[in-house]
């Protein structure tokens, strides 16, 4: 039976995997004598794709306004993950009226979205001021508040909102950013399509050839594609876990 690659999702990797796997390919193969083979475009397409790509994520990175927004961004959800996490404490405390309090914030938070930090920015942005408002003109939030001593908490929420905001205001047009990830994409379905096309032709030849190298070289990139899958599913795992410490 000749040798196939494993199935995947190309859709499940970030744009770091895609370039992983394509690095691999590349360096696995490069024995292989493509010019003889007289499909030498394979491997050039491929090597092209992926320094595109990675040209591509290179340059994303070093937006300063995108930059600005992502940590503002992080700021906010870590000070929104904070006042969650410092509420779910309280509850557990032995003492009655500091559990009583707490469900005050706890349900506050619910109200607004618990998982508020995974949300857009509008989003997040009308959110926060909905949340902060409440914060202030609800008596029985602030009078918890301040029985808790959580007004440090509110506060950086407060700041990171701000900075949030102005991060945005200063950052690239819109339709600049949309056309960022347009392009991105476009270059990533073209290095995926190349590395179909090199797992086309190694599957065809090693069906010709059983036995010879390529069979070797489809265990070694399988291999790497397990690996990343490996790193997917533990990545998610994570994830559900926090997600589930984080629940009040």
């Amino acid at each position: 039976m000749a040798m196939k690659f494993n199935t995947f999702n190309y859709s499940k990797f970030r744009n770091a995997e895609c370039i992983s796997l394509s690095n691999d390919v590349i360096q696995i193969t490069k024995t292989y004598d493509w010019e003889k083979a007289n499909v030498i475009n394979l491997l050039i397409w491929l090597q092209e794709s992926n320094a595109e790509l990675k040209n591509q994520v290179n340059k994303l990175g070093t937006v300063n306004e995108t930059h600005d927004v992502k940590q503002a961004d992080d700021r906010f959800n870590d000070a929104w993950r904070a006042i969650k996490l410092i509420t779910k404490a309280f509850l557990l405390s032995p003492v009655k009226t500091e559990r009583e309090n707490a469900a005050v914030v706890r349900e506050l938070i619910n109200s607004h979205g618990a998982y508020l930090y995974k949300e857009s920015y509008h989003i997040q942005n009308v959110t926060a001021r909905l949340f902060l408002n409440d914060c202030i003109r609800k008596p029985e939030v602030k009078l918890a508040l301040e029985t808790l001593k959580f007004q440090n908490f509110v506060g950086n929420i407060e700041l990171a909102h701000t900075a949030l905001i102005n991060a945005i205001s200063h950052r690239k047009d819109k339709k600049v950013s949309e056309l960022n990830d347009k392009e991105t994409r476009v270059i990533r379905n073209r290095l995926n399509a190349n590395l179909n096309r090199i797992f086309r032709y190694m599957e065809v030849m090693s069906d010709v050839a059983p036995g010879g190298p390529l069979e070797t070289m489809i265990k070694e990139i399988n291999e790497s594609i397990l690996k990343i899958e490996t790193a997917l599913k533990k990545r998610m795992h994570k994830f559900q876990e926090f997600e589930e410490t984080e629940k009040i």
